[in-house]
């Protein structure tokens, strides 16, 4: 009998989901790769090639931006080859490492991004496509809806902080992934993660007070943020004890059982 007989189309052993995940992994691999290789031409070379990076004056910054966001995306790509990440909330949580990053940097990096965006973008999408059906619902739950929104925060700060001149867009930049670092520390230590986006949302909004848009992204990311570490606290002290429950040993045997019971 066929190994593959009597599968759902969207089942985890399906050969079209396998299929689509492995090239996903491949896309994502080598347009990260690429995505690295343009920032740090934007860094080398930004002032002789204007016209591929999108006539930007602040060719450093952006460079530098290109760089760290391609190596999100560069480490969600290395995520994505473990067998455990395309199961349930990773699935989600990689795709939107492809596709935040790869939807930013098209401001950063100008011409020099199409390939690299493009790959990402697709990854991204075959990620999504080859989801189980109720699959991204149990990722968002009321826990993972927070932190989501938080990251946007971020996203937002870096969206802004790439368009930004001098000091106010190294802070916008610097925010945003502070942010990102807060909701990663968040099921692990509280006070850091407190600390990171304190850290993360005050600067920027601080010497951009003027703008209406800023501010007001602080205040969410500070409000929404509290509540999803809070939740992710919580949810890893569940996890802790329910660990601690498990039985470690196996029940004693009885004579009557014999050694080999």
């Amino acid at each position: 009998m066929s190994t593959t007989a009597g599968l759902r189309p969207h089942d985890e052993r399906s050969p079209r989901r396998g299929r689509r995940d492995r090239l996903a992994s491949r896309l994502a691999l080598v347009g990260a790769g690429l995505g690295v290789f343009a920032g740090v031409a934007e860094l080398t070379f930004g002032p002789s090639i204007r016209d591929w990076v999108g006539n930007k004056q602040d060719t450093t910054r952006l460079g530098l931006t290109t760089i760290i966001l391609s190596s999100v995306a560069l480490a969600s790509a290395g995520v994505l080859q473990r067998a455990d990440s395309r199961a349930h909330s990773h699935r989600l949580a990689v795709a939107l490492g492809l596709v935040v990053p790869a939807v930013i940097c098209f401001t950063t990096v100008g011409r020099l991004w199409l390939v690299p965006g493009s790959l990402l973008l697709v990854a991204g999408g075959l990620l999504l496509s080859a989801a189980q059906r109720g699959e991204l619902g149990h990722a968002v739950d009321e826990r993972r809806w927070y932190t989501g929104l938080v990251a946007l925060c971020g996203a937002y700060y870096i969206f802004l902080g790439a368009t930004a001149l001098g000091l106010a867009g190294l802070l916008g930049v610097l925010g945003g992934l502070l942010i990102w670092g807060a909701m990663a520390s968040a099921s692990r230590s509280r006070r850091a993660a407190y600390a990171l986006l304190a850290l993360g949302a005050l600067p920027f909004a601080a010497v951009t007070w003027w703008s209406a848009i800023t501010p007001l992204i602080a205040v969410l990311a500070l409000v929404l943020g509290r509540t999803a570490i809070r939740q992710a606290g919580g949810h890893a002290r569940e996890d802790g004890d329910g660990r601690r429950e498990r039985p470690t040993h196996r029940p004693a045997t009885t004579a009557a059982d014999g050694p080999f019971a």
